[in-house]
C-alpha cells in the first residue's frame, strides 16, 4: 500500500526552487575504479554544474593513475577505508558552501540545478550498461526513484537522500560527518537529519546512475542495501506517527519476501481476503504506476517489467537472509558493484527452492495463485540466466 501512495505523490508533485547563490563543491569517492569511468564523470560535472571544486577521494593504487589523468580536481586517498571514510577526507579538504556526493559512474543530467535547501535529495535516471539485465534495471531505477522522491515529498513524507546526488550545507555536513559504522552512510545521516527536523528538499532535475549489469550483480546490490537499511533501521526513535512510517519505509525490501513468508505459514491461515487484498493492492499499483510512467516519460516495456519483477521475487530468500544478519549485526562481505557493463556473474542456489512453493497449496488450495507467483518467477528467473 506505501508503493501505491509514492505513486499518487508523485502524480501530484511539482518542482521548487534552485540555489543560484551558493559555491558548490562536489565529492567523488572512487575506491579502484577505471580511471575512463571517473574521467567522463568528472567530465560531465565541469560541463553541467561548473563547481567551484571537485574533490576525488580514491585508494594508493588509483592515485598513481588517477594524477596523470583528471585534471582540475583535487585528488587525496581514503577510499581503502570505506565510502563513509573518503566522504569525510572530502570534507576536510572543502571550500565551498555546499557539497554534493556523486558516485564514481553518476554523473548529472542536462538541466540539474541544486535545489534550497540545508539537506537535498536528487532523483535517478538508471542508464544501461550495454546488457538485456541492465535495460531493464536503469528503467526499474529511474522508476523506483520517482516514487521514493517526489512521491514522498509530495506527500509530506520523510525523504532519506539516497547517496549518489545527495547535497547539504558544507558546515552541517562537517558537523555531522558521516557515519563510518555503517554499510549505508547515506541512510544514516537521513535519519539523524530526520531527527534534527531537518526535512529534504530535491534539487532539480536527475543523477543518471549506471545499473547492474546483471541478475547476481543486482542482487549483490540489494542484500547490501537491504543490509545497510536494516542497520540504520534499529537507529530509528519512534515517537510520532512519522517515525513509524519511516520504520516501515527502511523495511521497503520486505516486499519481496512478507509473501513468501505468508505463504510458508499458510497451512497456519492465509485467507481469501488476504490474498484478495495483495493482489487488489498490486493492481492498483499497478495502475498508478503507468500513470507515472506516462507523466515522467518512463519507457518501460512488457519484458522489462516481467525481467525485474521475477528477479525482485527470486531473490526474496537472499534479501530475508540480508535482513537476518543485519537485525543480529552478524557481517555482511561488501563488495563493489561492477562497472562499464562488466560482469562478474555468480550461481543459483536459494532460487532453485522456490520451484517448491506449490508444495504448500496441497495444505492450503488458497495459496495456489501466490505459490505460482513465485514459482513463475523462479522459472523465469532460470531461463534467462541459462540464456546469458
Amino acid at each position: 500500500m506505501l508503493q501505491t501512495s509514492y505513486a499518487i505523490g508523485a502524480l501530484l508533485y511539482t518542482e521548487g526552487d534552485e540555489d543560484e547563490d551558493s559555491s558548490l563543491s562536489v565529492h567523488i569517492p572512487a575506491y579502484r575504479e577505471d580511471v575512463v569511468i571517473v574521467k567522463r564523470t568528472v567530465e560531465n560535472v565541469k560541463n553541467v554544474l561548473n563547481p567551484k571544486e571537485i574533490i576525488v577521494v580514491t585508494d594508493p593504487y588509483s592515485f598513481k593513475i588517477y594524477k596523470n589523468e583528471l585534471k582540475g580536481v583535487k585528488l587525496f586517498t581514503g577510499a581503502e577505508k570505506g565510502k563513509a571514510h573518503a566522504l569525510n577526507v572530502a570534507l576536510e579538504h572543502t571550500e565551498a558552501e555546499k557539497v554534493l556526493v556523486l558516485d564514481a559512474d553518476s554523473f548529472p543530467d542536462k538541466g540539474f540545478k541544486i535545489g534550497k535547501g540545508k539537506y537535498l535529495a536528487t532523483p535517478w535516471k538508471g542508464y544501461s550498461a550495454g546488457t538485456r539485465w541492465s535495460e531493464a534495471i536503469a528503467n526499474l531505477t529511474t522508476l523506483a526513484s520517482i516514487l521514493l522522491t517526489k512521491g514522498r515529498k509530495a506527500l509530506g513524507l520523510t525523504v532519506l537522500a539516497p547517496g549518489s546526488g545527495v547535497a547539504a550545507d558544507a558546515e552541517l555536513l562537517k558537523e555531522m560527518r558521516w557515519d563510518e559504522s555503517v554499510k549505508t552512510e547515506d541512510l544514516e545521516l537521513g535519519i539523524r537529519m530526520h531527527n534534527l527536523g531537518i526535512r529534504a528538499n530535491l534539487n532539480k532535475g536527475y543523477v543518471l546512475v549506471e545499473a547492474p549489469p546483471g541478475y547476481f550483480e543486482l542482487k549483490r546490490q540489494q542484500r547490501r542495501w537491504t543490509y545497510g537499511a536494516i542497520q540504520v533501521l534499529k537507529r530509528v526513535k519512534i515517537k510520532r506517527l512519522r517515525d513509524l512510517e519511516l520504520f516501515f519505509y527502511l523495511t521497503q525490501y520486505s516486499y519481496t519476501w512478507l509473501p513468501l513468508l505468508a505463504l510458508l505459514t499458510s497451512p497456519l491461515g492465509l485467507s481469501p481476503l488476504s490474498l484478495l487484498l495483495y493482489y487488489g493492492s498490486v493492481t492498483l499499483q499497478g495502475v498508478l504506476t503507468a500513470l507515472v510512467q506516462r507523466k515522467y516519460k518512463v519507457r518501460m516495456s512488457l519484458a522489462d517489467a516481467s525481467r525485474s519483477s521475477a528477479a525482485g521475487l527470486a531473490m526474496s530468500l537472499s534479501l530475508l537472509e540480508a535482513s537476518i544478519r543485519g537485525l543480529m549485526g552478524l557481517p555482511l562481505k561488501w563488495k563493489v558493484t561492477p562497472k562499464g557493463g562488466k560482469r562478474e556473474g555468480g550461481k543459483l542456489r536459494e532460487e532453485y527452492l522456490l520451484l517448491f512453493t506449490p508444495i504448500f497449496s496441497i495444505i492450503n488450495p488458497i495459496s495456489l495463485p501466490l505459490s505460482l507467483q513465485y514459482l513463475a518467477s523462479s522459472l523465469y528467473l532460470i531461463k534467462e540466466i541459462r540464456r546469458d
